[in-house]
C-alpha cells in the first residue's frame, strides 16, 4: 500500500491597501486582504498592537505583510497590504486680538498660536479677501480659520476673537487769554471735538 496525504495549500489571501489619515481610527488589517483569507497570520514588520489592528497614531505607513505557514512541502502564502497616512490639518489654537477703531490691518493667522498650516480660509470672509483684517472695515466678533485636509482627512478649524476698542479722543486745541485777577477756569471746556 501506498498512502497518500495532501496537506492544503495555504492561503494568505490576496493583496490590499487603505489610506488613513494620522487621526482615523485604528483597523486591522486583515480586513483589507481579498480572497478569503485563513485566520491565524503573522504580520511583519510587527504592528504595536501586537496584533493586525493599525493604530496611525504610532504605527508607521509602510507595506505590511501577512504570512500564513504552510505545512510541508506546502510553502508559505503571503499578501500584502500597502498603508499610506495623510497628515492631519492642523489649524492652530484659538487666539485674540484687539484693534483700535482707527488702526492698521493686521493678518489673523498671526494671531493663531501652534503651527498652524498656511493656505485656510476665513469666516465670515473680511473685507480684503484674504485674512487681513481692517478695523475701519471689518467687525469685531469671532472668526473661524478652517484648514481642509486630504482625504480621508476632515477639515479642522480654529478661531481668533477681535475686540475693537475705540480711539481714545483728546479733542482739539483751544487756547484762551486769561488775566491775573481772572476767575478759575476749566481747561477741558477749552477743547474742541
Amino acid at each position: 500500500t501506498v498512502t497518500v496525504t495532501i496537506n492544503p495549500a495555504p492561503n494568505a489571501g490576496s493583496d490590499g491597501s487603505t489610506i488613513l489619515c494620522t487621526t482615523s481610527p485604528s483597523i486591522d488589517l486583515f480586513t483589507l486582504l481579498g480572497n478569503n483569507p485563513e485566520t491565524g497570520g503573522t504580520w511583519t514588520p510587527p504592528l504595536t498592537s501586537g496584533t493586525g489592528l493599525f493604530n496611525p497614531a504610532v504605527d508607521t505607513a509602510g507595506v505590511y505583510t501577512y504570512t500564513i505557514a504552510g505545512t510541508p512541502p506546502c510553502l508559505d502564502s503571503t499578501a500584502s497590504v500597502t498603508v499610506t497616512i495623510n497628515p492631519s490639518p492642523n489649524p492652530g489654537t484659538a487666539g485674540a486680538l484687539a484693534f483700535c477703531d482707527n488702526g492698521t490691518p493686521q493678518d489673523l493667522f498671526t494671531a493663531l498660536g501652534g503651527t498652524p498650516d498656511a493656505g485656510g480660509t476665513w469666516t465670515p470672509p473680511l473685507t480684503s479677501g484674504t485674512g487681513l483684517f481692517n478695523p475701519l472695515t471689518d467687525l469685531a466678533g469671532i472668526y473661524t480659520y478652517t484648514v481642509n485636509g486630504t482625504p480621508p482627512c476632515t477639515p479642522e478649524s480654529t478661531t481668533v476673537t477681535v475686540t475693537i476698542n475705540p480711539a481714545p479722543n483728546a479733542g482739539s486745541d483751544g487756547s484762551i487769554i486769561l488775566c491775573t485777577t481772572s476767575p478759575s477756569i476749566d481747561l477741558f471746556t477749552l477743547l474742541g471735538n
